[in-house]
């Protein structure tokens, strides 16, 4: 009876032993789990400002965290359009504005340039094929030759007006009198030529002159165009320096993409 009894006192305390340790393992296991949410949602709070960070992270990858950085002072081209129109000239983001109204400039002044220079060239795709000096070297030329024919023929009517005031001529004089009329006529012929050639010369001597002329005209347009495109160039580097206190930023591809995005450039 006694080994019977201690039988099943053994095995009550065994069943009753088991919801025990069970309970406990799971209020043990309870607070752990809460702690372990609230550290999730705390750690989900941090996962959050670090995917900020993180995506601010990107953007330096990106370069625009190292851009700013660049930048510096002259970040304050992002200024909205109204602060820049109205910004003193003296502020950063009036110096913002003053690099973007010399862009502005430099970029109108380049297109300039560079319309002048074609103009130039699509100019030059007329050109006659002779210049304006061997053009006038033509007409001298031809000139002369008008008057050394003029003169011949001159030569030539006197000695036939005398043999034909005569009232008599030898055989001689009379065949004289048909030579001299040949070449009369032979003169006049070579006259009227000259004179075509020679009106022919001062036409190719005109459009020389008017080609040689508008050239010039356009390659002196090109040329102020050309400087005051340097000289836009020079006041927007400039201005650029004056935004970012003496840095030359120039080069920083990325930096000035930013800068000019900014300002609407």
């Amino acid at each position: 009876m006694k080994t019977l009894t201690k039988a099943v006192m053994t095995a009550l305390v065994t069943t009753l032993a088991v919801p025990v340790a069970s309970t406990s393992i799971m209020l043990v296991s309870a607070k752990p789990a809460l702690a372990k949410g609230k550290d999730k949602e705390k750690g989900g709070g941090k996962e959050k400002r670090g995917g900020s960070k993180s995506q601010g992270g990107a953007k330096a990858s990106n370069g625009n965290g190292a851009v700013r950085s660049t930048l510096k002072g002259a970040n304050a081209s992002n200024a909205s359009a109204r602060a820049l129109e109205v910004a003193n000239a003296n502020s950063r983001v009036g110096k913002a504005a003053a690099y973007r109204d010399a862009t502005v400039a430099a970029d109108e002044a380049e297109t300039a340039a560079a319309t002048a220079a074609a103009a130039v060239e699509t100019h030059k795709e007329t050109d006659p094929g002779i210049t304006e000096a061997d053009a006038q070297v033509a007409v001298d030329g031809l000139n002369g030759q008008l008057n050394t024919l003029n003169d011949e023929k001159t030569a030539l009517q006197g000695e036939l007006d005398t043999l034909n005031a005569k009232t008599e001529l030898t055989d001689e004089e009379a065949a004289r009198v048909t030579e001299l009329e040949g070449e009369l006529t032979a003169k006049d012929d070579q006259i009227t030529q000259t004179q075509t050639d020679l009106t022919a010369a001062e036409d190719d001597l005109a459009t020389a002159q008017a080609y040689e002329e508008e050239l010039a005209r356009l390659e002196d347009e090109a040329a102020l165009a050309e400087a005051e495109a340097e000289a836009a160039a020079e006041a927007q580097h400039d201005s650029l320096l004056v935004l970012t206190d003496g840095r030359d930023i120039s080069e920083d591809e990325a930096a000035m993409e930013e800068l000019h995005g900014n300002l609407g450039l």
